[in-house]
């Protein structure tokens, strides 16, 4: 029985028996000779694990045996033949036959050999089962047309070697115009040189990726006209090379309802803008109402609630004054307000140029409570800080303190705390006489607050715990 290899072409020398050993290892690849007649002189064990043929079965026949049945597969094998002696190689792809009669597709190298003299002796064929990756090929390449985006794969030099039946219809282009064209002609032109720049940093650092990140990107169609896109890369290892495979989306459809949200939202901005406005200029109205009507009032206790009524109105036209000029209509910052409306009661109460001072500790931008809970909140820090301001030091010398801080990422604290002559007696604020202390245990639970009061000894100290904006509404 004839083993694998075993017999050479006449004339050649093969003194080199390691690397005959060597060739008959490998069991990937079919390597075997032809004569000049083109019949198999031998055969090694990838050969025989390819084509299911043993070495005394197949040496010594034609090696057309292999082509697939037709009545000039032996003219065709000697084709090949002919071309590698003209050409020095033969390279292609072909479907080839096994012992059993399956097919598969092959790599074939195809080398003419000459001795010293340069007499052609034979040839030296190579061949390469290709089928798993050609139906990996396939799959792949389904996949690609079945994609509901526009796939375009491109190779290093920016050449298009692949897209699919949506990149056509996207960008207006027939079957296969696309193939071979440069990447950068569906680019509008005052892109292209930034588009080639992008590229090569895509191919110095390869990794999937959106491209141009915080940038809008336009196609180009072949009519001329253009169109938003977004586009996704992803590098891809071929036989051919590295390439990259990018998804394309029209984006035109989004862009569209993306700007009418947009003016919707600036109608809406403007709309709340003008009534925020008018609120506070309305509530203005009824504070000048108020203080016109002081100068007509005799009585000191009936003054005093008119400036108490002021001062309340006063609070709550300050948010709205906020949002004015913040144009941000979702949530008021604590801190501002804090400074702000103690400007408007020291100025109110006339204690700018007086001995009483106030302490504030309140960063901007630290807490904000959401729109809902700031009137609340804006009239119960009102009513702290005028009864502070009122009865706190009846001498009017003195300090009152004013903290806002966090004491966690939900909640905040809020303290109102002086040193002056304190509570009359140890009563709740909500059973107080005093108005003032009436609206403070129920515009804390409208605001979501767990007030306390404590007796400093001398003074009183008030804290509000309270969820700060995005917390939920329950403290």
């Amino acid at each position: 029985m004839q083993t694998t290899e075993s017999m050479v072409l006449p004339g050649i020398s093969e003194s080199d028996a390691c690397f005959r050993l060597l060739v008959n290892c490998v069991k990937d690849y079919a390597i075997y000779m032809i004569d000049t007649d083109g019949r198999v002189c031998s055969w090694n064990a990838g050969a025989e694990r390819m084509k299911g043929y043993c070495a005394d079965e197949i040496i010594g026949r034609h090696f057309s045996c292999f082509y697939l049945p037709s009545a000039d597969a032996e003219q065709k094998a000697m084709q090949e033949l002919a071309i590698a002696r003209q050409q020095g190689r033969y390279t292609g792809e072909d479907w080839r036959m096994r012992k059993d009669g399956s097919r598969f597709l092959a790599d074939i190298v195809l080398t003419p050999l000459y001795d010293p003299s340069g007499e052609l002796r034979g040839y030296a064929k190579i061949t390469r089962d290709i089928s798993p990756r050609k139906r990996l090929e396939e799959r792949f390449h389904q996949v690609v047309q079945e994609a509901p985006n526009a796939m375009i794969m491109v190779n290093t030099a920016g050449a298009i070697t692949l897209f699919n039946r949506l990149a056509e219809s996207m960008f207006g282009y027939g079957s296969n115009e696309l193939l071979g064209m440069p990447m950068e002609r569906l680019v509008p032109e005052r892109f292209r040189r930034q588009h080639g720049h992008l590229r090569q940093s895509f191919q110095q650092r390869p990794e999937a990726r959106p491209m141009g990140v915080g940038r809008d990107l336009f196609g180009l169609r072949k009519d001329g006209s253009e169109f938003p896109i977004e586009i996704g890369l992803n590098p891809i290892e071929t036989e051919d090379g590295p390439m990259v495979l990018a998804g394309i989306v029209d984006i035109t459809s989004r862009k569209q309802v993306q700007h009418q949200l947009e003016m919707a939202l600036q109608e809406k901005t403007t709309l709340l803008n003008e009534v925020h406005h008018r609120v506070k200029n309305n509530l203005q109205v009824i504070i000048s109402l108020l203080n016109m009507q002081t100068h007509y009032v005799e009585e000191e206790s009936t003054r005093h609630v008119l400036q108490d009524s002021q001062a309340r109105v006063r609070s709550m036209a300050l948010i709205h004054q906020l949002l004015y000029e913040r144009h941000d209509f979702s949530k008021v910052d604590l801190g501002e307000y804090l400074q702000r409306i103690n400007q408007l009661l020291l100025s109110s109460y006339g204690l700018l140029a007086g001995r009483l001072q106030v302490e504030l500790n309140s960063p901007v931008g630290l807490v904000c409570i959401e729109l809902q809970r700031a009137t609340p909140c804006g009239l119960l820090i009102n009513e702290l800080l005028t009864n502070a301001l009122k009865h706190a030091y009846p001498n009017g010398q003195g300090t009152i303190w004013i903290t806002l801080s966090l004491l966690d990422a939900q909640h905040a604290l809020l303290v109102v705390a002086d040193h002056g002559v304190g509570m009359p007696s140890p009563i709740a604020a909500g059973q107080s006489k005093s108005l003032g202390l009436q609206l403070v245990p129920m515009l804390a639970e409208q605001m979501g607050a767990e007030l306390s009061m404590h007796d400093n000894q001398p003074g009183v100290r008030f804290e509000a715990r309270f969820p700060v904006f995005g917390a939920g509404d329950s403290p």
